[in-house]
């Protein structure tokens, strides 16, 4: 046998024009190990998770040095009938039936993966995010060697039954943050045996020079936010919120929104829609701005909450994400706020008081340099591998968390 473990990492969508949280964190994970283990990533065509409809060439690719396979989604999604059987679905979240006929609304149903599994003896797979018909509709067939990495955070699609088996068939879960390996057991009971605390990994911060974003805010001082241009990402609540602040405040921080995605939003003149950018836009921006804002009250992890205290930038979190909490707290480099009033009275403050906002911003740089260790989740993530394949864990000097 050959100590060299052959894995299959699944994910929904993969690539590096894609923008989203989990399919980062694949790319991340695949990036770690592929060099330790003989790799292979499975997935879709597809680029726009609205629609799954098929993007990319089916069959052999490669990105970033990772060998990935690409397979055709057949039915791609019917956003209005989507839509329209949600509401049903989270009203009556034990019905496993109706569940069914909710993941194969949502998909991706990628039935050319599943097969693909079925034939190849991998010695582990990995799923990234427990949420898409690629991981839902596959990995029970794996259960026995399955190691699964669920994004995972209280949010109305964790409350449907049809998810309770996808949590029994991992042998290995693989957790961002404590509080989401805790909301994990509340809801999944998923207990210590099989539960594991991978942690983060991050860059430290690349060179960044604030003066080329400015012109793109007429010089103005910004609050940023980085993500996707989506209402379950919190963007509407936080443009209403700061359009509250700054009719209480007129000379207040613009608000910078920076990623992909369509979105409604009313019109002001301190309002900035950047769209997708590259890295260094992004890190230019993020190292000028006077606070990041993470308004998502659905997180398993935020990377631009990370990213921000990198670059000595305080943040703003929503606090109805404990993770969001959890992190401000164990970092010391940001707030929180409930709701509108509480928003505009934080922003506010760490607009003002400078030296706060700076001594938060230092302190959440403490917290990356300490805490987000590449060697440290690499180490994790290639013991999970090993435990789920029954093979000892590689000599690492570092050690599994649970």
């Amino acid at each position: 046998m050959s100590d060299r473990l052959r894995v299959a990492l699944v994910v929904q969508r993969y690539g590096a024009e894609v923008n989203g949280g989990a399919e980062a964190l694949a790319r991340r994970v695949a990036g770690l190990i592929d060099d330790a283990v003989d790799l292979t990533v499975l997935t879709t065509c597809a680029l726009d998770y609205r629609t799954w409809e098929d993007h990319y060439p089916p069959g052999e690719d490669e990105v970033e040095g990772v060998r990935v396979l690409r397979f055709p989604v057949p039915t791609p999604r019917d956003p209005a009938a989507f839509d329209a059987l949600s509401p049903r679905a989270y009203a009556a979240p034990g019905d496993v039936e109706l569940g069914r006929r909710w993941m194969a609304a949502q998909g991706p149903v990628a039935p050319g993966l599943a097969a693909h599994l079925d034939a190849e003896p991998y010695d582990a797979v990995a799923f990234v995010t427990y949420l898409y018909a690629t991981t839902a509709d596959v990995i029970t067939r794996v259960r026995d060697r399955a190691v699964l990495a669920p994004t995972l955070h209280d949010e109305p699609p964790a409350t449907l039954r049809v998810f309770d088996e996808v949590f029994d068939a991992a042998r290995v879960l693989m957790f961002s943050t404590p509080e989401e390996a805790e909301f994990a057991a509340r809801r999944f009971g998923v207990g210590p045996d099989r539960a594991r605390i991978a942690g983060a990994g991050l860059d430290p911060a690349p060179a960044a020079d604030p003066a080329r974003f400015a012109p793109t805010v007429g010089g103005r001082p910004y609050a940023l936010y980085v993500g996707r241009m989506d209402g379950s990402k919190g963007v509407p609540a936080l443009v209403e919120a700061h359009a509250r602040y700054r009719r209480a405040r007129p000379e207040g921080l613009d608000l910078v929104l920076m990623g992909g995605g369509a979105m409604d939003l009313p019109a002001h003149p301190w309002l900035h829609r950047t769209g997708f950018v590259g890295e260094e836009v992004k890190h230019d921006a993020t190292a000028g701005a006077a606070v990041v804002i993470v308004p998502s009250p659905y997180e398993s992890l935020s990377f631009s909450q990370l990213e921000a205290w990198s670059h000595g930038r305080p943040t703003l979190a929503n606090a109805a994400s404990p993770v969001l909490v959890g992190q401000s707290r164990r970092s010391g480099g940001g707030l929180w706020y409930d709701g509108p009033d509480e928003y505009a009275v934080m922003i506010d403050l760490l607009a003002r008081a400078r030296p706060l906002a700076t001594a938060l911003g230092r302190q959440g740089r403490r917290f990356t340099e300490r805490e987000c260790s590449w060697e440290r989740l690499r180490a994790r993530w290639l013991s999970a591998l090993h435990e789920a394949a029954g093979r000892e864990p590689p000599a690492t000097g570092l050690h599994s968390a649970t």
